[in-house]
């Protein structure tokens, strides 16, 4: 296969699945590859150049990593240079005559703080017509995945490891969303319907405590553990706040699932399938 600096990671990927252990070893940020989650969230959108970025390395390395297993590094960067540009959306091909709210969340993460709140309140409060920037340690795929169903367009930047832009815009013509994201909050259940849930369950279940990891850890922890789950079982879930973004995957998965808050900073989950 020819590759070039603007291949995504999911081409080589599906090409050679050997390609991720390759990819891996160049350097350890490119190691979370190894994870079939954030494999998915991260490969289908990243291309050679921004892997070499992000882990810190050359394209030269990945190339030579690469070519053992069959892909052949060519130059053709204007053609998928302008590949690239036909996928940019109309907003980023002209961003700077738009008025921008940025936002950097990279000290809060850091802090163990939730930036939802922050988030929330920018989306609820960004003008139309104008670009809200937000700046993250990681690419917020649940994030991008909500608010492109809320009427936003979206477009996402890795500049280097730990720092990652998204721009978000209201589309022309579409409903302003100011509760874009307060939508989403669940319902949220009493111990006893949580307790007899659990219960019901018997010896049935499969428990996660993700309340001490850093995003986007938790979220791809919970799918993983509910990917695997044994027919019958129920995943309980220990977490420390309220995971707003896990709730969409949820649905689309088919799962049922229950929230229970325990305490400020002690969230309980129930998640199952019929």
């Amino acid at each position: 296969m020819i590759i070039n600096n603007n291949t995504k990671i999911l081409s080589i990927i599906k090409e050679n699945k050997r390609s991720v252990d390759a990819i891996a070893a160049v350097a350890k940020p490119l190691q979370r590859l190894r994870n079939p989650l954030l494999q998915k969230m991260l490969a289908g959108r990243t291309t050679l150049a921004q892997a070499a970025k992000i882990g810190g390395c050359s394209i030269d390395e990945l190339a030579v990593a690469l070519k053992p297993l069959g892909f052949d590094w060519v130059n053709e960067e204007t053609k998928d240079e302008q590949e690239a540009f036909a996928f940019t959306p109309a907003f980023m091909l002209s961003i700077d005559k738009y008025q921008r709210t940025i936002l950097d969340v990279r000290e809060d993460l850091a802090s163990g703080q939730d930036p939802l709140k922050k988030i929330m309140a920018a989306v609820k409060q960004l003008p139309k017509g104008n670009v809200l920037e937000i700046i993250n340690t990681f690419e917020p795929t649940p994030l991008v995945n909500m608010l492109n169903k809320k009427g936003y367009e979206s477009y996402v930047e890795t500049k280097k490891e730990n720092e990652v832009h998204a721009f978000f815009k209201l589309k022309e013509g579409a409903d302003e969303k100011a509760d874009a994201l307060e939508n989403e909050l669940p319902d949220l259940c009493d111990e006893k319907d949580f307790t007899e849930k659990l219960k019901s369950f018997g010896d049935k279940v499969v428990s996660v405590d993700v309340s001490e990891m850093e995003m986007p850890m938790p979220m791809v922890t919970i799918l993983e553990a509910l990917s695997s789950l044994p027919e019958n079982h129920i995943l309980s879930v220990t977490h420390k706040r309220i995971p707003i973004f896990l709730f969409n995957e949820l649905k689309e998965r088919k799962a049922e699932y229950l929230v229970y808050k325990a305490g400020e900073t002690d969230v309980r989950l129930l998640i199952w399938k019929n």
